[in-house]
Parts: structure tokens; C-alpha cells; sequence
């Protein structure tokens, strides 16, 4: 996918951990993609494995000038933002993000639509504990987010 591995990412949370006097908060955007079984039980591996990529080109071009990208698991995204005007930049991100989805679905030449959902939370103490919980609670708004993207579908 040409982004960070999980264990760049946990390597990344450690760091922030130890380093906690050099950040004053963190962004933390939680994905999924849905729908992945689907794809690679009705349609192939292969087309499972282009959905993958297509999604981690559309996350990392949205979110990647705001933050570090990360494939966390099969279908899992995760980026780790720094610095100030988190909400504001997870906004722009997320509007650049809706219109690449947008326009990937819209085009003849894919044979799915992509589908990813989204949670954003900031942590606002550098501890292991309080990130651990921003996680958590970032984790969570995706998954709200998801249960929200199958609603539409049906």
C-alpha cells in the first residue's frame, strides 16, 4: 500500500509516549473499510487486494499532508496528527477525502464502491493511559460512522 506497517505505528505511539514534552496533543483518525469480505468472497482476492490499495491511495492523499498513515490491519487505517489546528485540518482532510470517494464511485472503470468509515478523536495529555483512551474512543466513532455507512446502503 506504500504506507506504514502496524508496527510503525505502534513504534509511532511509543514514541509520542516517551516524548511527551515535545507534543502538546494528537489527532487520531480511525478507518475501516467496508465491505471487504464481501468483495473478495463475491468477486476475488484479487479485486479484494485492489480495493485495499485504492482505499489506502484515497486515505493517504486526503489525510497523508496532515499526518502519518498507517495500515493497521486488513481493512484498519489509522493517522497520527500533530501539531495545532487538529479539528480544522481533520476537516479539510475528511472533505478531500468524501470527494475522492465520490469521485472513484462515480467513474465506469471500478467494479465496487469504496466505502470507509471514519472516527476522529484528540488527545490532549501524552500519556500512555490518555492515549490509549483517545484510541479507544476514536475506534469507537468509526464504528458508529460504519454502522451509519450500512444503514445508507440498504
Amino acid at each position: 500500500t506504500g504506507i506504514g506497517n502496524r508496527t510503525a505505528y505502534l513504534e509511532q505511539l511509543k514514541e509520542y509516549e516517551n516524548n511527551s514534552n515535545h507534543i502538546m496533543q494528537l489527532g487520531i483518525v480511525y478507518l475501516d473499510v467496508n465491505n471487504l469480505k464481501m468483495v473478495n468472497d463475491n468477486q476475488g482476492h484479487d479485486l479484494g487486494d485492489e480495493l485495499i490499495r485504492g482505499a489506502a491511495c484515497i486515505i493517504n492523499n486526503s489525510f497523508g499532508r496532515f499526518g502519518e498513515v498507517y495500515r493497521i490491519g486488513g481493512d484498519e487505517f489509522c493517522i497520527l496528527m500533530s501539531g495545532e489546528n487538529l479539528e480544522e485540518n481533520y476537516v479539510k482532510a475528511l472533505m478531500s477525502f468524501k470527494r475522492m470517494i465520490n469521485r472513484v464511485n462515480k467513474s465506469e472503470d471500478h467494479k465496487f464502491d469504496i466505502q470507509i468509515a471514519h472516527g476522529f478523536a484528540i488527545c490532549r495529555e501524552m500519556t500512555k493511559e490518555k492515549i490509549k483512551e483517545t484510541i479507544a474512543f476514536a475506534d469507537c466513532e468509526m464504528y458508529r460512522d460504519k454502522i451509519a455507512l450500512k444503514s445508507m446502503m440498504r
